[in-house]
This record gives C-alpha cells, structure tokens and sequence, in this order.
C-alpha cells in the first residue's frame, strides 16, 4: 500500500470534496455555472483576508505571479523596499531586477527578522513607493510581524505589500485594520486547493496607481485584469486570458469549508497542530531554525544537525510521510521544513513525530520510542 501524508510547504492536503468540486467537464470560463463560482471565490478571498472593500482578484498562476504583478503598480525609477526573512523574500529583489526601478533589500539571518530599527533607518534615506515583506517564509518558518511594521511605516511609504502565500489561510490576517494596500497568496498552500491560481487584493489607494503606462506586462497587467474581475462580481462573464476553470471551482469549495468552520476555529487548528510537532522535535532535543517569538503556524524548519538530509527524508517518505528540502543557502541540505498547513488536523501532527522519531532513531540519534508522541500529545490536551 503506498498511502501517505503529504506534510510539504505546498503543495498540500487537499480535502476530498475540494478536489472533486473541479472535477467537472463540459465547463467553460463563459458557462453559467462557472460565473457563480467565480464571484464566489473572489468574495471568499476578500473573506479570509479581512478585506471587505477591497479589489480581489483570482489569476491563472503561481504565487509568484502574483507578486510579478506588482509592476503594475510601478512606474520608471520607483523605489523599492525588500524586507526579507529568507529565499522568498529575496525573490521580490530578483523580479525587481528585471525592471527599471530602483529596489533594495534588507535581509535577515535565516531564523531571524529584518529589525525595526533597520527598517526604520532604511525608510528615513529615502522615499520608497513601496514597501514588500513576507508574512511567514517559507523557507525558514519564520513568521514576520506584518501587523506592528505595517502600522510603524504606514506614513513613509506609498504602498505596502503583504506576500501571505504561506499564512493565508492559518495565520491572523486582517489586511483593512492592519491599512495594507496590497496581500497575495496561492491556491495550493493554506487554501489547500490544487496549484495554479495567484490571488490577491488591492485598496483603493492601491488601484489608483494603476495605469497604463506602468512598468508590467502584457500577462500581469492588474489594470486590464481589473475589469474582468469587476465583471465577475457583478455576474457576468469577462476574458483576458483563461481563467483556471475547474480550479476554480475547487477554490469556491474550499472557501465555503472555511467559512463553515470560520477563521478564527481554522487559525486556532493550525496554532494547535503547529505546536504539537514543536513540543514533539523539542522534546527530542531537534533544533528548529526560527526563533520561537517568529515560530509560524503552517512551516517549520528542522536542523538535521548532520544526518544526510536527502536519506532522512526519503526513509521518512518510504514510511508514509513527506516532507520538503531545505532550500535556504546557509543551510542547504541541513535541515528539512515540515509543512502544515490547510487540511490538516492533530493526528496528523502524531503520525509525523512518530516517523521522524525512528528516522532519527535509524540515522544514529536514540531517542526513546514515544518521546515525541508523549510531548505532542501533551501539547495538544494542555491547548485545550
């Protein structure tokens, strides 16, 4: 039997009836039924982000699309402000320099976060029209305080911008109280639906830099996306490329389950089953890359602390559980991240300490059968 637990950084586990939702033939992006799932998704998105008033929109692409769009909001010789907590972050400056802007980047120690005091100085040199940071990086676990800066840099900026790929969905998100002007994520991550759909927001303030002598092109062009998504929400059909139909309707699935058990019950799962495999990898005496004041709900980053990283995680597979490379430079090949995020619950958590309790075990590290499971599950009835 080859069953496993998908426990990676995304994708993810996808529930059953999500997954069926877009299984659906005959279906076009002009079909009736299609129209109601879209402007369904795009309401949940605004839902799950606490953007009320906001402008949603759902394109075919990755994450990474979604920030490449940001060059719509661009204009010749803008400035940028990168603030990084690890190899995600680090991509905004690599699409940044594809264009003609000016963007610098504040980086961090893997497990650590930007200061506000270097923010802080970097913003007081110049004007920066835009300010990105990630909420929690995926390639470190690390968690950034997106809420505190936001509020500390709100009069030095034009516009901020909120990469949640990898909170959206698990983490405290509230994009209007928190007077963000721009929050993307992807489908396959928190939302625990199949890859391929880039979703954002955008504030009024954020719309209005919308132009058409931007810096983006023609696939990005949030300007020209704009009407079709308008048109969503106002029942009715529109075309600029092809959406990702039967995604879609994963997508409007996925967000009525969120609704069902609502965000506050969904972050408090994810808070739940974050610290159980935590308490298990303490127990076992595992380092974890992040600082525990930036340990994030959906990914976390343990030391191998020299067991080959590649046996480790392919025994760990053969045995039912699979998990992601570490992919950070500094510590490539040194550790491994554990996704859980989306559809994932406590046993889940259980099942995971358990194989990396007789990995370790296999690779040199005694550990006393139990160890972890006995620290997770006391974690959990302690939460409770």
């Amino acid at each position: 039997m080859n069953r496993k637990l998908l426990m990676h950084v995304g994708p993810t586990i996808i529930d059953m009836d999500v997954l069926l939702a877009g299984v659906r033939n005959n279906t076009g992006f002009a079909s009736p039924e299609f129209i109601p799932a879209m402007k369904n998704s795009l309401d949940g998105l605004k839902y799950v982000m606490n953007a009320k008033n906001y402008q949603p929109f759902i394109l075919p692409g990755s994450g990474t699309l979604g920030m490449e769009s940001m060059t719509s909001l661009l204009k010749k010789n803008d400035n940028v402000l990168v603030i990084s907590s690890g190899v995600f972050g680090d991509r905004w400056k690599a699409i940044f320099n594809k264009y003609e802007v000016n963007c610098t980047l504040l980086r961090s120690e893997p497990g650590k976060i930007v200061s506000e005091d270097r923010i802080m100085e970097e913003l007081d040199k110049k004007h920066y029209k835009m300010v990105t940071m990630t909420q929690v990086e995926t390639s470190t676990g690390v968690r950034f305080p997106v809420k505190e800066i936001a509020k500390k840099i709100r009069d030095k900026t034009d516009l901020i911008v909120v990469d949640a790929v990898a909170s959206a969905g698990a983490e405290e998100l509230n994009v209007h109280d928190w007077d963000i002007d721009v929050c993307l994520t992807a489908s396959q991550k928190a939302l625990a639906t199949p890859p391929g759909a880039s979703l954002l927001v955008l504030s009024e303030n954020a719309l209005s830099y919308l132009s058409d002598d931007s810096l983006s092109g023609f696939y990005t062009d949030l300007n020209q996306w704009k009407n079709i998504m308008n048109n969503f929400e106002s029942n009715k059909s529109g075309y600029y490329t092809t959406l990702p139909v039967h995604l879609i309707f994963s997508l409007e699935k996925s967000f009525d389950l969120i609704k069902e058990e609502t965000m506050e019950n969904r972050i408090k799962r994810h808070k739940i089953v974050s610290g159980a495999i935590r308490s298990g990898l303490n127990a076992m005496d595992m380092d974890i890359m992040a600082y525990e004041k930036y340990y994030s709900n959906t990914v976390t980053a343990m030391m191998l602390n020299n067991i080959n990283m590649n046996e480790f995680l392919n025994y760990c597979l053969n045995n039912g559980i699979e998990m992601a490379t570490g992919i950070i430079p500094e510590y490539a090949g040194k550790y491994i991240r554990i996704g859980h995020m989306g559809w994932i619950n406590e046993n889940d958590a259980i099942s995971t300490i358990a194989v990396i309790e007789r990995a370790l075990n296999k690779f040199g590290k005694k550990i006393k059968y139990g160890t972890g499971i006995t620290a997770a599950q006391e974690y959990i009835e302690d939460f409770k």
